[in-house]
């Protein structure tokens, strides 16, 4: 066994580093449009300028750290299995 088999392949850390960035970002401009918002007053505006735009980059973000996980775990799903014809 080795011990490398457990880190994560690059397209995995870029994965987890997207899901990363567009979380901060998403809390990054949540923080900003709640604070220009609040003076607008209108529901829709609102919600069109602070609430969509949060629950996109929060979906992006949950989408990448699915696939940095189900890449991880496919990969340690193969690496696993004993291959046939070797006999210890």
């Amino acid at each position: 066994m080795n011990t490398s088999m457990y880190a994560l392949t690059r397209s995995e850390r870029a994965c987890l580093q997207y899901s990363i960035a567009f979380l901060v970002s998403a809390i990054f401009y949540g923080f900003l449009a709640s604070r220009v918002v609040r003076e607008l007053g209108r529901p829709y505006m609102t919600s069109l300028l602070q609430d969509l735009p949060v629950l996109l980059l929060i979906s992006l973000c949950v989408g990448f750290l699915f696939t940095t996980v189900t890449h991880y775990a496919i990969r340690q799903s193969f690496a696993q299995r004993p291959r046939e014809g070797v006999h210890d």
